[in-house]
Parts: C-alpha cells; structure tokens; sequence
C-alpha cells in the first residue's frame, strides 16, 4: 500500500465495473427487473433498486477458483488452462448456474461511480477487488476510520497479489 499514492484509489467508473465484470469475470449480464433473478433481488442487503446500474452473474469454473483462491491469478498458467475447458451458458440458461453461481449486483448514486455493490455468494478476493474499485474510505464514521482503512489496505494486498491491481488503478480489463 505504501507504494501506492492515495489519490489513485478513486471510485471506479461503473463502465469500467461493467466491462471487468464481462471480459475478465466472463460474467453474464442480467437485466435487473428478469424474473430469473427474481430471489436474488428480494435480498434484504441488495443497494436500493433505484442505484443498481448492473447485475452479473459470475459462473465460469476458472473464474470463481480465482476469486476463491483456488487459482492464484487471472495471469497465471493454471487459469488459462483451467479456462479453456469451461462449459458456456448463455443468458437464457442462467437458472442452471443460479445455485453454485456467484451474484454481483453494482450500485451507483450518481449513475457514474461504483458507490454500493452485493455479492450473492462468497468470494473474498471479489470483495476485496469491488472494495478497492470503491475508492478510499473518506466518509467512514470516526469511531471505525481505522479499521476501515486497515481493512482497505487489506484488500489492496489481497488485489496487488492477483496480480490484478494495476489493472484496476489504470481501468484496464
């Protein structure tokens, strides 16, 4: 983190959040109000229905064991290897990937920047990426600063040891 300036760590664009989650996470983009999804919108924890820009469903193997850990980076060997055999769905068929498959849902206040997002799943490494496309924590209560910017610092590493942060910091996919 101390290498990092943190003027760098500014809320992501959500077209940014948009093309990562298509072209790195293989991601099936989902219209919010598509009645398969219809579950995973009732979540009580999902950001208000008004903010949502994006919906993603994550399901590709090689992927998720990435943001499981399992895999070490999106540039390592066994990531591409374990991505080329990798069975396609397409949009139509998301109901069969919806129980092993991880939900993201982005949120923006002012329809530009990645304000609040939800992930239907666990997936630390994912957390600590959207975390880190979120920006420095500026408007964390005083009580909790520390911790926040701790956990933050947390999350950087985690993403600086994907391999993966340089990406985010240059909005490169």
């Amino acid at each position: 983190m101390d290498k990092y300036s943190l003027q760098k760590f500014i809320p992501k664009r959500i077209e940014f959040i948009d093309k990562m989650m298509v072209d790195r996470f293989h991601a099936l983009s989902i219209d919010k109000s598509d009645e398969k999804i219809a579950r995973v919108m009732e979540d009580p924890f999902i950001p208000s229905y008004d903010t949502i820009c994006g919906v993603y469903c994550i399901y590709r193997k090689s992927v998720l064991d990435v943001l499981n850990g399992s895999i070490t980076s999106f540039s390592s060997y066994e990531f591409e290897t374990a991505c080329s055999s990798d069975k396609l769905i397409i949009e139509e068929d998301v109901e069969d990937v919806l129980d092993f498959a991880t939900v993201v849902i982005i949120a923006s206040e002012d329809k530009k920047y990645l304000s609040h997002y939800f992930i239907g799943g666990n997936s630390k490494k994912l957390n600590s990426i959207l975390n880190v496309c979120s920006g420095f924590p500026t408007s964390a209560n005083k009580k909790n600063l520390n911790h926040t910017i701790n956990r933050f610092k947390e999350d950087v590493s985690v993403v600086e040891n994907m391999d993966y942060l340089k990406s985010i910091l240059n909005e490169m996919v």
